[in-house]
């Protein structure tokens, strides 16, 4: 895994967030806040993201077992110092926030790993079964309610807007622990394809 601090993708990463707007019910800033101690705190967060990340075997290895895709080492993760994090799927490359708090750092970096190796393993596959472009973006925030099972320590509340639909996601994986059984189900496509969360501005 490379951690990395960027200052262009860093300011392009501002510029998305704020053409966004909003997105699963948060409202992103209006304008780019970049200070030179906000780059700092980015560029301490470096070794710090790379020492965890070897450290915790169980962030790979959970998320193979979920997902059954596995993390290329190559993979590059930049620090951003906006205060979402998030991943570029077309160029491979997942964007972590410098603010995360210490202690909510494996549960983000988790979280946004799962997303990669969700998309990577399963994206066309949603396709095939019927998941609309952004049904497949509302399912990959639903399902890393599973983290919290296969996770030791990790509590990932998610979105608030999603509460509902991720505990019945919780008690499915419960019964099945088989995400290809549990994704395939025409109620849960028709339901997810239904949400409109996502404001594309």
């Amino acid at each position: 895994m490379i951690f990395r601090y960027n200052k262009q993708i860093n300011k392009k990463y501002w510029k998305t967030i704020i053409k966004h707007k909003e997105m699963f019910g948060m409202k992103f800033p209006d304008k780019i806040s970049i200070t030179e101690q906000d780059e700092k705190i980015a560029e301490k967060k470096v070794p710090e993201f790379f020492y965890l990340w070897n450290k915790d075997k169980e962030m790979r290895t959970g998320i193979f077992k979920i997902y059954e895709y596995k993390l290329p080492k190559t993979l590059r993760c930049y620090i951003v110092t906006t205060k979402t994090s998030a991943i570029n799927l077309k160029k491979k490359y997942i964007l972590l926030s410098a603010h995360i708090p210490i202690d909510k750092t494996p549960i983000v970096i988790i979280h946004e790993f799962s997303h990669i190796a969700f998309l990577q393993r399963w994206g066309n596959f949603c396709k095939k079964l019927g998941y609309t472009e952004n049904g497949i973006k509302e399912l990959k925030e639903v399902l890393t309610v599973i983290n919290n099972i296969e996770f030791k320590d990790i509590i990932d509340k998610g979105y608030s807007i999603h509460k509902n639909i991720r505990r019945t996601m919780k008690n499915r994986w419960l019964e099945k622990y088989n995400l290809a059984e549990i994704i395939s189900d025409k109620k849960l496509i028709n339901l997810i394809n239904s949400l409109n969360t996502i404001q594309e501005r």
